[in-house]
């Protein structure tokens, strides 16, 4: 099967339709209000909702894409909220969220976010993974959209054993050996598709058909 991709910090309908006709998988709404792509869930509401319900024909077509929300810290009873609001298919928290803490979110998939240097631990890393029971667990830089990629070679040690998804740095020109070289679940791209902080309709399909061809 090949890797999905999933499109972050989505905020505008052009992008979204862009990702979905390019065969994205899952779409990232983030909802951390520091975020530069932070976004309201009303505007989510009206974007996700043609995404889904739209008639044969329109627009913005139904195709299994998942639909996510991205969390940092943020309060157990807004998160729920916001999932049955939204109808999320899945949660990714951004921050120090304990398992017990992910044990209290209801009615979606959770996606665990490591941010790691360049050269983790690779055992301790697996150690502490091992504490969640979640969906998928996402691998991302230390400081997003700065710095190294992950070192691919203890990336595929991870992606042997868990459900990774696998961020940071990626972008058109590299993806298709990334993927090629380690095999993830998922990759996710937020800053790879965009320019001067813009999605940009181009960088997205691009991406999207070189990470699904990189054989």
């Amino acid at each position: 099967m090949k890797t999905k991709v999933k499109i972050c910090g989505i905020k505008t309908i052009e992008a979204a339709q862009a990702a979905l006709d390019a065969g994205a998988d899952f779409l990232g709404f983030n909802f951390v209000p520091p975020s530069k792509r932070f976004i309201k869930p009303e505007i989510v509401k009206k974007i996700s909702s043609r995404l889904r319900d739209v008639p044969d024909g329109a627009s913005l077509r139904s195709n299994n894409i998942k639909i996510v929300g991205v969390f940092q810290n943020e309060k157990i009873d807004v998160i729920n909220k916001i999932i049955n609001y939204l109808k999320l298919d899945y949660v990714q928290l951004h921050g120090n969220e304990s398992p017990k803490y992910i044990d209290r979110i209801e009615n979606a998939g959770i996606i665990k976010t490591f941010s790691l240097p360049s050269e983790f631990d690779v055992e301790k890393t697996i150690e502490q993974m091992k504490k969640y029971k979640v969906d998928y667990f996402l691998l991302d830089r230390e400081k997003q959209g700065k710095g190294e990629l992950l070192n691919l070679n203890k990336v595929c040690k991870l992606t042997d054993l868990f459900p990774i998804i696998l961020a940071g740095g990626l972008t058109g020109e590299n993806v298709s050996e990334i993927v090629k070289e380690t095999e993830p679940n998922a990759i996710d791209v937020a800053s790879g598709v965009e320019i001067n902080g813009v999605k940009d309709l181009e960088l997205i399909k691009q991406f999207i058909k070189n990470a699904k061809n990189y054989d």
